[in-house]
């Protein structure tokens, strides 16, 4: 009975005893309850004051209850509405039945009786208002868990809508824009959180071992093959599985992963045996698979079975206002892991984290903040900034010379990604090493990209 304290209640009585008699009852049980005379004053004060149900009398004076019942159905098809009356004839209750009432309660009520009608015709619209609450606050989480910038907000939505699903999920953004981290909050918002996220790194796995890696292989089936060995798709039953850097499968795979998609069904390699699981895949990629696609570079139908839903991840630095409330964000989480108290940010520090170019997106920026922590004394200063995030030069000392304009845009976002690259490796001396790990990129990874781009480098 307490969930009616969350109501509003209408009541419309024509006898004053009676209306204020039960009107001070209900009020003992309901947030607020609105008497109303008849049904025209019913409508009136429902207009102006949107009660969440109506409990009416049938028979009164000027406006019975069945008019407004109708009415108050054109108003507001979801507006509960219970009938209170003495008289049971027939072609009433019918015509009642028609106009979609909640329940009949009759006079004189009893308590309990009504109470019970009462909660039971509110609970739809208890439960939806439950749930509205819960969405917001989840997309305000998200949202700040984000970044806090419009395009977070756009993308928390999406995540907020998606996550309850079973849709497929393709995620898109550069190298450390936090896909991986985002696969893993759709999961723990899915209804599958309690089963296992297995990650499978498309690009970081030998081409001669993914097929096996993914869907498993049988005893003998190669040379090396000793024994039978789940695949990770199958660790992954009843739960999710993440494509990481899907791009990267090689065509006869993705062949096969056209119908593991669609039909959750595959056999181990070596094997005869077919194999059905339950499973939601998401994929990510740095490139956009929908131009890969049409390039003729990844099939065009395992693009459109991954893409149920797309979620566009950008870049660091296409979203500047993001960086100061992720980088105090990776400070607290930092000093918590640490024990140690949350140093300041001064106003240079902020200034110079803003006008950084990020190659490495969040990844990058969680790192540096990661570092500042075990080095600050209380305050974080741009110089702490500088000599900890491997600038070549002082941004201010930076001639016009050095700095390397960006591919003009129109381009696609393989051209801007050959141009990061490039501009990374020239900043860490051609070193692929050294330039994987400041852009926390798996190593093999970085180098396929390298090669892929036809950009010099040395191993060490």
């Amino acid at each position: 009975m307490n969930d009616l304290k969350k109501v509003t209640l209408l009541l419309v009585e024509d006898e004053p005893d009676l209306r204020h008699e039960t009107a001070a009852f209900l009020s003992l049980y309901c947030r607020r309850v609105i008497e109303a005379a008849n049904g025209s004053d019913a409508l009136a004060q429902f207009s102006a004051q949107a009660p969440d149900i109506v409990l009416s009398d049938i028979r009164m004076p000027i406006m019975d209850g069945l008019e407004l019942t109708a009415r108050l159905k054109e108003l507001s098809p979801g507006t509960p509405v219970v009938l209170c009356t003495a008289f049971t004839e027939t072609s009433y209750l019918l015509k009642a039945i028609e106009l979609g009432i909640s329940a009949f309660v009759r006079k004189p009520a009893d308590a309990d009786q009504l109470l019970a009608s009462l909660t039971k015709a509110a609970l739809p619209i208890i439960q939806r208002r439950e749930i509205d609450g819960l969405s917001d606050e989840l997309r305000a989480n998200l949202w700040e868990q984000l970044g806090g910038a419009p395009a977070q907000r756009s993308m928390a939505d999406q995540v907020a809508k998606v996550a309850r699903t079973s849709y497929n999920v393709l995620l898109q953004g550069e190298t450390g824009t936090g896909k991986s981290r985002l696969a893993s909050l759709i999961h723990s918002l899915s209804p599958r959180r309690t089963a296992p996220l297995v990650t499978v790194q498309m690009g970081a796995l030998p081409v001669t071992l993914v097929e096996s890696e993914l869907f498993g292989h049988v005893k003998g089936a190669f040379t090396g093959a000793d024994r039978t060995r789940i695949g990770l798709a199958e660790r992954a039953d009843g739960g999710t599985l993440f494509l990481d850097d899907i791009e990267s499968a090689p065509q006869e795979l993705q062949a096969k992963l056209l119908r593991f998609v669609e039909e959750k069904r595959f056999s181990q390699v070596g094997g005869a045996e077919e194999r059905k699981i339950d499973v939601r895949i998401i994929a990510a990629s740095n490139l956009n698979l929908k131009e890969e696609a049409a390039a003729g570079r990844f099939r065009q139908d395992l693009y459109y079975r991954l893409a149920d839903t797309v979620i566009s991840i950008p870049s660091l630095r296409s979203t500047p206002e993001a960086i100061f409330p992720l980088a105090l964000r990776f400070l607290r989480e930092s000093c918590e892991e640490l024990g140690l108290p949350s140093p300041l940010l001064d106003d240079a520090a902020i200034n110079l984290l803003t006008v950084l170019p990020w190659p490495g997106n969040i990844r990058q920026l969680k790192s540096l903040m990661r570092r500042v922590v075990l080095e600050t004394d209380g305050v974080i200063r741009s110089s702490d900034i500088e000599a900890l995030a491997d600038l070549p030069v002082k941004p201010e000392e930076r001639t016009s010379a050095e700095i390397l304009l960006p591919p003009p845009f129109p381009c696609t976002m393989e051209t801007m990604e050959r141009w990061t690259l490039e501009q990374a490796l020239r900043h860490c001396g051609g070193k692929r090493m050294k330039t994987a790990a400041m852009l926390a990129m798996n190593y093999y990874t970085f180098r396929r990209k390298v090669e892929k781009y036809g950009l010099a480098g040395t191993e060490e």
